[in-house]
């Protein structure tokens, strides 16, 4: 395998550098035991091996979403078995290299909100930097105490034809990728831990703890014990695994725009207790989103007010707002001056060759050449992408000729460089693919130093040749590893450990929204795929010369099915053509996402919700969920055979339970666990009412009757605990009192209202007057209801006449009304939002022009 690469890629001239071949054929000297032990893999062994790191990261639900891409949500993520790899006396450079660069990016964004003497002095063109969206004048002359203003800073690095690393782009704005590093970091340790071990790669993890106490000391306020959030756009956004994974890792609180609100000066956290105070902001929202009064009206991302708590020094973002103005590419054509003029030092990282039209010079040299350049805006957005010219028509060439004479300050030009490729696994062969390589750098507080993450995202493109590298573009990450043994750090004299304290588990509003909608959905699937089955039993069972309108029971239950989904008029419609041909709505319920109500709508929800609070599930229980959305896709390309979707669904049933079985097991018993609970037990309640009144309140035959009370137990898996009670035949009061009255039976509608009593108890008490709140009051009403009534009484005896159903039918109606009021008031109680922090915004942005 490795001669082979050799061959292609060692022996023959080409533009590009290979990171393992070198020019004379053979293996380079830090690559030699990873060729070896590759080659004594071999070809069906790696392909095992990448299987196994692929089944790995979706078992850990590592997901990568691509804007307006039908199957981009959700993208399973893509890693490499071949690593990066650096050997240690390169990687000294490199990180040497990288600290410098932080350095001085801090210096520069701190004299541009500062003094701005390197404009003044002629060492920064003031057109680069106030013609650029990312300099916000609002940020102006606010600073974090201390020597950082620039945290986290990561850099692209590619590697050009004679084996220099070149930098390719600065992120410095909100920085993405560490959380992927760590999860493909684990992924490889898994599946390839002794070529881990025997090449001594370096471990990663102290750059996270450096991120962590970093983070914690930049409070302003409550210096001891600060609150620190994760700002995320939102489960949409492409990297929001990210986003909840680091969030959970580090032990941070992850939230959205909606769950923060700016009172006092202060910036506060929504949670079901009330408003508590931030500290520390670690965003993921671009900075122009960050706060639609002073930046984006239109922006929904960010916290109105956002801005004037940074100027009163009442929170602490990360990375400052303004900090995009440090990724203007532009500046790279100054950095190399601007090194010696603050550091006194070369550049030891050069920028790729760049030149910045705002200079006449420049311009006309890029003019000239623009066939064999990149040429960029200042500003990167998705609306700008670069125009590579080489790709351009000679009429495109004429336009941008003519864009770039209008506003030449707007555009660089950047050298076409042949990136350096590095063997990738592509179908059953190494092939030699293009790299870029992302570094991590975060400020260290304590030793007032940069450290740099020994390793790093790396991704790689299979067509050769490609300049712009991304994985929206298809793009494949790489593990990233450093070589050798790990510095020795200078023995710390020892220190007192601080007083361990308990911080509490605050739980934002949006999240148990969410939690409770989990609950909900989880539960409304449970029923669905229950009843579904039983259906799906009895129709596969019927006498083919038996239509489905003549069989009672079966009617019953196709009506029952719709009334429990929600579905009507569904089976119950007037028309009888779906009574008599089902198929093609029962393939509707189960894989119909579109349709409110379905198995498949159900399904979605729950993932989805899922997915929103996926920072306070455990792996397993993501594992779990992973596990479902798998089976649910399956489902939905079954859609059209009844037989394959009835396997389905004992899959699913056996899946949902695990992931209630899970988290009743490892989840503690704080707001979250009880909120997704509280959601379960109203929709279990309501749903066995619903069934009860659709299933047995009607006038039918004893044999039918008999019928439908075993499949009602079976749907609510209570037959078994029918029998042993009552050791005889079904009879209706029987069945009534297990499901409706019995408090031992779990399953009973008065043990569940009972459970969501009990947890609302323990939630934060939102009711101001005195006594039980309405939430209390009705759930006590409809249980005071259940105790006292007698199921006897509303079941006719054997010769009564045929309205003798009518109390029951009355009674469950009541129940099921008095658990749907309960249910809105919980909700209003505690998710319910309060008026808009946009609106002000609005209104402001819809004033008439003066």
């Amino acid at each position: 395998m490795i001669e082979t690469y050799l061959e292609r890629n060692g022996k023959t001239a080409k533009p590009f550098f290979d990171e393992l071949a070198a020019p004379e054929g053979v293996v380079r000297e830090h690559w030699k035991k990873l060729a070896h032990a590759y080659d004594e893999l071999g070809v069906e062994k790696m392909e095992q091996r990448s299987r196994e790191i692929s089944q790995e990261l979706r078992d850990n639900g590592v997901t990568y979403n691509v804007y307006s891409d039908p199957d981009g949500i959700n993208r399973p993520w893509k890693l490499d078995p071949v690593p990066m790899v650096f050997s240690q006396q390169e990687w000294e450079n490199i990180e040497k290299g990288l600290v410098q660069r932080a350095q001085l990016l801090n210096l520069i964004i701190a004299d541009i909100y500062g003094e701005r003497r390197l404009i003044k002095e002629g060492f920064i063109p003031f057109e680069l930097v106030f013609s650029h969206k990312g300099f916000l004048r609002q940020a102006d002359k606010i600073k974090i105490p201390g020597k950082f203003q620039l945290i986290q800073y990561s850099a692209d690095l590619v590697r050009g034809p004679l084996g220099k690393m070149w930098v390719l782009h600065d992120r410095a704005d909100a920085p993405s990728g560490a959380g992927y590093t760590l999860e493909n970091r684990a992924a490889m340790t898994r599946v390839f831990p002794d070529l881990i071990r025997e090449n001594q790669v370096r471990k990663i993890s102290s750059y996270y703890q450096t991120l962590k106490n970093t983070l914690t000391r930049l409070a302003l306020q409550n210096k001891e014990n600060p609150r620190v959030v994760l700002l995320s756009p939102g489960t949409a956004n492409e990297t929001y695994f990210e986003h909840a994974y680091l969030a959970s890792s580090l032990g941070f609180t992850l939230v959205f725009g909606q769950d923060l609100t700016v009172s006092d000066g202060y910036v506060w956290l929504k949670t079901l207790k009330g408003l508590e105070k931030v500290d520390v902001i670690v965003r993921r929202v671009d900075d122009i989103f960050c706060d639609p009064l002073e930046f984006l009206g239109d922006s929904h991302l960010g916290v109105v007010g956002l801005m004037e708590a940074v100027r009163q020094k009442k929170v602490t973002i990360i990375n400052p707002l303004g900090g995009r103005i440090l990724e203007n590419p532009g500046l790279m054509a100054f950095l190399p001056r601007l090194c010696k003029h603050l550091l006194n030092e070369e550049l030891i990282l050069p920028s790729v060759a760049t030149w910045w039209c705002g200079h006449e010079k420049e311009k006309k040299y890029v003019l000239d050449n623009l066939p064999f350049l990149i040429i960029r805006s200042i500003y990167r957005s998705n609306e700008n992408r670069p125009y590579i010219g080489s790709e351009l028509s000679k009429k495109q060439i004429d336009d941008l000729r003519t864009e770039i004479n209008t506003r030449p300050y707007l555009y660089v030009a950047q050298e076409v460089v042949s990136f350096s490729t590095t063997p990738s696994l592509i179908g059953n062969n190494l092939e030699a693919c293009n790299a870029v390589f992302r570094s991590y750098i975060v400020a260290d507080m304590d030793k007032e130093v940069y450290h740099v993450m020994p390793g790093g995202l790396s991704r790689s493109f299979p067509t050769k040749g490609e300049f712009i590298i991304s994985n929206q573009s298809g793009g494949i990450s790489k593990d990233t590893w450093v070589l050798g043994p790990s510095p020795q750090s200078q023995a710390k004299p020892a220190v007192n450990q601080p007083v361990l304290r308990q911080v509490k588990n605050i739980l934002p509003s949006r999240t148990g929204e969410s939690l409770f909608w989990l609950g909900r959905y989880l539960d409304r699937a449970v029923i669905n795929v229950r009843l579904m089955r039983i259906v799906l039993k009895i129709y596969n069972e019927r006498d083919d010369e038996i239509h489905p309108e003549t069989n009672q029971t079966l009617v019953i239950l196709l009506k029952t099915l719709s009334a429990v989904t929600g579905t009507l008029p569904g089976f119950a419609s007037a028309d009888q053509t779906r009574l008599r041909q089902p198929e093609k709505e029962l393939l509707s319920l189960a894989v119909e996402t579109g349709r409110a109500g379905t198995l498949a709508q159900s399904l979605q929800s729950f993932l989805t919700n899922g997915y929103a609070v996926r920072d306070r599930l455990s792996l397993d229980t993501w594992r779990i969920l992973d596990s479902i959305s798998e089976e649910f896709e399956l489902m939905k390309e079954n859609g059209n055979d009844l037989r394959k979707i009835y396997h389905n669904l004992d899959q699913f049933i056996i899946k949902l339970m695990a992931f209630i079985g899970l988290n009743n097991d490892n989840m503690t018993r704080a707001s979250s666990w009880r909120l997704l609970n509280i959601g379960r037990f109203l929709e279990s309640s309501l749903n066995t009412c619903i069934i009860l009144q659709a299933a047995l309140a009607n006038n039918v035959t004893p044999e039918v009757e008999k019928q439908l009370m075993e499949l009602v137990l079976m749907c609510n898996e209570s037959l078994v605990t029918y029998r042993y009670l009552y050791r005889s035949t079904l009879q209706l009061p029987g069945v009534l009192n297990l499901l409706l009255v019995n408090e031992d039976n779990p399953k009973s509608v008065a043990f569940l209202i009972a459970k969501i009593d009990e947890h609302l108890a323990h939630l934060p008490d939102n009711h101001k007057e005195g006594g039980l709140s309405p939430a209390h009051k009705k759930l006590l009403e409809a249980l005071t209801m259940i105790r006292l009534c007698d199921v006897n009484k509303m079941v006719p005896s054997a010769n009564a006449n045929v309205f003798g159903k009518k109390e029951l039918n009355g009674f469950l109606h009541h129940l099921i009304t008095l658990l749907s009021q309960a249910s809105t008031i919980i909700f209003e109680s505690y998710f319910s939002p309060t008026q808009s922090q946009y609106s002000f915004v609005k209104n402001n942005n819809a004033l008439p022009e003066l």
